[in-house]
């Protein structure tokens, strides 16, 4: 009953995480068939690679007809990221088989990664604060990540095959479009933890600037339009709480 809980829970803090994956799965199975990838390969991709910036980052070199080396090699070095994120997490999973675990891993995302890691760190920290010394089972914590990380991963794999159908209505070019949904997500969530101002301001500066930074740089301008928006916004309101304690 414990593990239908956390994993409900998980679900509940993963809404605005499907919300975001709605737009980006439908942009990649959109991107994906006016590429000349069929339906069969867009849901296969979605499911097994389960990340888009390296499913968008293969889609030019497989329709150039690039060697299978140079597109698993592009895949890799872009979900190396996925290594540290589940280093973090894996001392919360304490008491979980290896099994469950490596199968568990292949729902890792950027997004399934920071929504649980900051609600373990929350609830850590209120344990400590109220003298409760206690952890949390590690198979409870698993439940919250399942059902952040399996909800989502859902998403976006059905996503990506409505992305698919809807493409064969859409003009050429439109899915270049569609990408621009990216930078105001990703820049979301380097700064998921702020509250108030803070967030809109982040999505929608990263979201008009990634125009000019992608035209700059087509392959990482948007990426680094939007750190750079949220690395500022997140500094000063830095600023501002330190402002306010001093005073």
């Amino acid at each position: 009953m414990r593990f239908a809980f956390r994993f409900r829970q998980g679900m509940k803090a993963a809404i605005p995480i499907w919300i975001a994956f709605v737009p980006s799965s439908l942009a990649w199975g959109i991107a994906a068939q006016a590429h000349g990838m069929r339906f069969a390969e867009i849901v296969l991709m979605s499911a097994w690679v389960y990340s888009g910036p390296a499913q968008f980052a293969v889609l030019g070199p497989l329709a150039e007809g690039k060697s299978s080396v140079q597109v698993l090699v592009a895949g890799f070095l872009m979900n190396l990221r996925f290594l540290p994120m589940s280093a973090a997490l894996a001392p919360y999973f304490h008491g979980v088989n290896r099994l469950s675990l490596l199968l568990s891993s292949h729902v890792v995302s950027a997004s399934s990664f920071i929504v649980p890691y900051l609600q373990f760190q929350k609830e850590r920290q209120d344990a400590s604060d109220s003298g409760f010394t206690e952890s949390t089972d590690g198979y409870e914590n698993l439940a919250f990540f399942l059902g952040v990380g399996a909800s989502s991963f859902l998403v976006w794999v059905i996503g990506s095959a409505f992305g698919y159908a809807v493409a064969l209505g859409f003009p050429t070019g439109f899915e270049e479009a569609l990408k621009f949904i990216l930078p105001g997500y990703f820049a979301g969530l380097l700064v998921v933890e702020m509250r108030g101002w803070a967030m809109p301001v982040v999505c929608l500066a990263a979201l008009f600037l990634a125009v000019p930074g992608a035209l700059a740089s087509p392959g990482w301008g948007w990426l680094v339009t939007a750190s750079l928006v949220a690395i500022l916004v997140w500094g000063a309101e830095q600023w501002k709480c330190r402002a306010s304690a001093l005073s």
